[in-house]
């Protein structure tokens, strides 16, 4: 039996970042939010709704806010870190499919594209063009390689040397998994477009993931076996972590 804990990175979605987490902690109880740099009162909604925090002092992006997610909990005894956006736009109502993969795959993707009705035409042609791009560099099987909603192995985790910046870091944890050599897995997903702000810059954000797969692919700072998380521990440092607000406390 897996252990999980979900990592959400989160800026400036106070009005739908406290749902995400209570629908989130009724199938893993155990969340950790990065509010990477919000001017609103996200990281305090995400406590209040069970969530811990980790805060950054200023918007990094993406990248940095999973890199500082996986600092504390590669370090804990975790077999699978749940990933996925505060924005909304993915249901929690799915993590059950994505845990029930879980004994079967390293690399659990969700799939947006096979409701393509549900997705606006301008996102689903360049999430789709962008699959198949990488797909064609990789070789790797893939559905929908720009979703962030996924489930992925803490021990092949440990093992990557992530320095993507921005949504880059999705397409490379699928780089350098696939050199890695995961079992990969896709779960089909509900995809929510009402109005939720996206910080996704669909044409210049897909041709700058493109590119980076490239730079992923011939880079060889990956581990070959993975250290474990006490060895972690030691390794990484973890950045200060505040625990869930008291019931009623919000």
């Amino acid at each position: 039996m897996g252990r999980f804990a979900a990592l959400i990175p989160v800026y400036n979605c106070e009005a739908r970042v406290g749902a995400v987490v209570d629908g989130v902690r009724r199938f893993v109880p155990d969340v950790l939010v990065v509010d990477d740099g919000s001017t609103d009162s996200s990281g305090r909604v995400a406590r209040a709704a069970g969530a811990r925090l980790v805060s950054h002092a200023e918007n990094l992006g993406k990248g940095p806010a999973i890199r500082t997610g996986l600092a504390v909990l590669l370090g804990e005894d975790l077999s699978h870190v749940l990933m996925l956006d505060a924005d909304g736009q993915h249901d929690p109502r799915d993590v059950p499919n994505f845990l029930a993969a879980a004994a079967d795959a390293d690399l659990i993707t969700g799939n947006r594209l096979w409701n393509r009705e549900a997705i606006p035409a301008r996102r689903f042609w360049t999430n789709f063009i962008g699959t198949r791009a990488l797909q064609l560099m990789t070789g790797f099987p893939l559905e929908d390689s720009q979703c962030g909603f996924r489930l992925v192995s803490a021990s092949f985790l440990r093992r990557m040397g992530l320095v993507g910046n921005r949504y880059a870091v999705d397409t490379e944890i699928i780089v350098r998994a696939g050199k890695l050599g995961a079992r990969f897995a896709h779960v089909p997903v509900r995809v929510i477009y009402d109005g939720a702000v996206s910080h996704y810059r669909p044409l210049r954000d897909t041709v700058h993931i493109v590119l980076s797969a490239a730079r992923f692919k011939v880079d060889e700072s990956d581990l070959r076996a993975d250290p474990g998380a006490e060895a972690w521990r030691r390794r990484v440092a973890s950045p200060p972590v505040l625990g869930p607000l008291p019931e009623g406390s919000a």
